[in-house]
Parts: C-alpha cells; structure tokens; sequence
C-alpha cells in the first residue's frame, strides 16, 4: 500500500521487485468461484523483466456470462494444470519478489491466498509480500479523476491494450500503470507524505486495514482477538457479520516500528 513508511523509504522501494498480477475467475467470491486463468510480470527498476501466464482446469464449466466476458471457453483450459499445480509453479516464480501488486488487491489475493492454503502449498512464500494496490494508489495520486477501474485509467492515460478481461494484458496494462505512478509518486512524495499525516485520524475498515499491513484478512481477526491491534469502532456489515474499523495512525506506527 501506499503508506508512509513506503514513502519514507521510496528510493530503496522503488528498485524492489514487484510482481503485478491479474486472474479470470468464474464469479467475485473465493468462497463458490475458481480461478481459470493468472498472469504476473515482474517489474524491477521500473521495467518488466519476467513474465508468467497460465490457464488453469477448473472444477466445474465456466459460467457463459464470464466467456462473454473474457473470450475463455471450457475447450481453452481443458488440458490445463490444476489449480495446484499452477500455484505451485507460479508460487516458484515469485519466490524471493517484495510486493504483491494488482489491480483492487485484495481481489486476486483472496483467491490465491484460498488456493494456497487449500493445497498446502507453501504459504510463507505468498505471505512475505506486501501489498501495492493500483486502485487505492490512484485515488490518492490522482483525486480529481472520475473513476479508478483499470478500464478507464487505460483509456485515461492510453494505454495500449490487445485483449481486455484477459490475465496477461490486464497484468500488463497494470504494470504500465504502476511504472507511471511509481514516476508521479517520486515527485510528489512530500505531498503525499503531508497527505498520509493529514488523514491520519481515519478510520479503515478491517479488508483496509490487512491491505494497509499486508496480511491476510483472517490475521486482522487475530490480531483483535490478541489484543495486538487496536480496535477504534465495531460497526456490522451488510451481511450482519462484525466489522472493525482502525486508525490509520496505529496502523502507520506498526509499520514504522
């Protein structure tokens, strides 16, 4: 995330490895959906150095409606790799890289977070990154524009694109995206940095808060129930479960500690 120690410490940040990922899914919740496709280019010094795209063989058909969307059809991943498999490699790809970077974060890393740990696949591997998020990152740099979906910024800053709704030229267009934000965030790092110290009385909701410390959503429920992050509010959701609401000056404090 787009945090004040990030800024802090942007010239070593900067040169770090980030890997900007982007899936195709068969619905919005890892709960009932699958993964049918994932794509990563890795960036480093503000260039894509690597590549990695995989269909992956689902469980059940791909809903007609995501098809429509994505041009993905059950003939396309049917000799596919499982979705153990797939990790499994693509965990190998990304081993030893800083920062998990997508497009709205949390979505993507939810989904793989889920079939990592449904597989036992190594874990600590995906857990080491933290998180940079084009979505968030966008509203602060850029307050003024209408929308932040990945669509729009493309056409915004005209960016070329092959095929929409596909892993690999989302994830590139993604990438285009952050080198470009990387650049406008070094020179208005001051600024950011007043921004972040403005708003630092707000509060952020548990998804905001896991995307803010780079944890999954489940280790900010730990936390609470630890004593080790402070709650500021309990509000409940619309689907009447409990939600936590946090500083974002404490959580600020447990990154620069």
């Amino acid at each position: 995330m787009l945090t004040k120690s990030f800024l802090l410490n942007f010239d070593e940040n900067v040169n770090k490895t980030f890997c900007v990922t982007d899936i195709e899914t068969t619905g919005q919740k890892p709960e009932d959906s699958e993964i049918i496709e994932i794509a990563t280019v890795k960036i480093q010094n503000g260039e894509i150095k690597e590549k990695f795209c995989s269909y992956v063989k689902p469980n059940k058909s791909i809903p007609s409606f995501i098809t429509q969307m994505t041009g993905i059809t059950d003939s396309d991943v049917k000799n596919a790799q499982n979705v153990r498999e797939v990790l499994n490699d693509w965990l190998e790809f990304i081993n030893g890289a800083d920062y998990f970077c997508a497009h709205n974060v949390m979505f993507d890393y939810d989904f793989i977070y889920k079939y990592v740990l449904l597989h036992k696949l190594p874990i600590e591997i995906l857990q080491q990154l933290r998180f940079f998020c084009t979505v968030k990152t966008a509203r602060i740099l850029y307050p003024d524009l209408k929308s932040r979906k990945l669509g729009d910024l493309i056409k915004h800053f005209k960016i070329p694109v092959n095929k929409r709704h596909r892993a690999m030229d989302d994830a590139i267009a993604t990438a285009s995206l952050l080198i470009m934000f990387l650049k406008d965030i070094e020179k208005k790092r001051n600024e950011l940095i007043n921004h972040i110290e403005k708003t630092k009385k707000k509060k952020l909701k548990s998804f905001e808060a896991a995307e803010y410390l780079s944890v999954p959503k489940e280790k900010i429920y730990e936390m609470v129930k630890s004593g080790a992050l402070n709650v500021s509010e309990i509000y409940t959701t619309k689907s009447g479960d409990e939600g936590y609401l946090f500083l974002r000056s404490e959580l600020e404090n447990m990154l620069l500690e």
